[in-house]
Parts: C-alpha cells; structure tokens; sequence
C-alpha cells in the first residue's frame, strides 16, 4: 500500500513539475527563544534566558515543495549590559537553507501550503552577559525547523506560517518558535 501512495504521490508531483516555474519567495518572522546554558558558564546548572528572535528569508522553490534560501536571524536584546548580573544572551546569524515541503497545493491549497522541514547551516556571533564567565564567541553551525504554511483566504501567494527550530551556539542550545508570512512572487 505504501508502494502504491509513493507511485501515486511521485506521479501527481511530476505531471505538476511538468508545468512548474521556479517561484521566487521571502518571508519575516518573529517570536521568542530560549537559550540553554551548560553549567560550565553559569552559577545555576543549565541556566535558560527566554529572548525574542527576528527572521527574514528569501529563495526560489525549484519544484513544488522543494526550496533553497537565505536566511538571517537576531536573537535577543540589541542592548545587553556588559555588567549585568541578570543572565542576557545576544545573537546574529545569516546562512542557507534547503526546505521540503508538503506540496498540499496538489489538493487545491494556495501554492505554498504545507508541514515543512528546513535544514542549513549558518554562521554566527553571540554574547552572553550576567553568566559566572561572559561568553562571546563566532563560529557556524547546522539549524533545522519544522513548520507548516497556512493559505489565507483570498490571497493565492501569501502563507503565514508557525515554525519550531533548532541550533547550538557551541556550548549554548537555542530553541525558537516563530510566526510570520511568506509571499511568492
């Protein structure tokens, strides 16, 4: 039976490539994170700081479902206090991305609707102040995010979308969930 929906699926997905145009998107987002610190930077073992977190994106889905992009991200308060005894966490990031959708637009959706998995990589600099030892480091690492875009009403081009993601800052794991919108063009 699963033999048979993949054949299925693989079919409805070729004859919709057939007649496909590479479309072009950008999206922004916004939302809060968390930052988890290793005991060896603070008083408390496993401290969390709660942050906001910004995003923007943009790409070309190549096929239905199937995307690459750029990304930036900022984590935090642009306004941390180096003698803060309050734990603060400060981050920036740009990268890339490739993204597999749920081309749900096969059954009838706005194109670009679906449950997604975004895979990349992205290079950083981050701060953090009120910790035992302030920690500031640079360096790239791998993010991933699940999500799904929702069709609004009467817009065929633009998609909201709720999203969870991953990355570690070294020694520091951060966790976001962010909502914004996406519009193809």
């Amino acid at each position: 039976m699963k033999q048979l929906l993949l054949i299925v699926f693989g079919a409805v997905i070729s004859v919709r490539a057939m007649s496909w145009q590479p479309v072009p998107y950008a999206g922004l987002s916004a939302g809060i994170s968390w930052q988890q610190f290793s005991d060896a930077n603070t008083a408390e073992e496993n401290d969390t700081v709660t942050t906001e977190a910004l995003y923007a994106a943009g790409g070309i889905e190549w096929l239905p479902g199937i995307s690459t992009g750029l990304t930036a991200y900022l984590w935090g308060d642009r306004n941390v206090n180096q003698d803060s005894e309050v734990l603060q966490f400060d981050g920036i990031s740009a990268g890339w991305d490739i993204t597999l959708r749920l081309p749900l637009e096969i059954l009838g959706l706005n194109r670009g609707s679906g449950p997604y998995w975004r895979s990349g990589r992205h290079c950083w600099a981050a701060s953090a102040t009120g910790a035992l030892d302030p920690w500031a480091e640079k360096g790239c690492s791998d993010i991933d995010a699940w999500g799904i875009n929702f069709p609004l009403p009467d817009q065929t081009d633009l998609v909201i979308f709720v999203e969870y993601s991953e990355t570690d800052f070294r020694d520091i794991e951060s966790r976001s969930v962010l909502a914004g919108v996406q519009a193809r063009f």
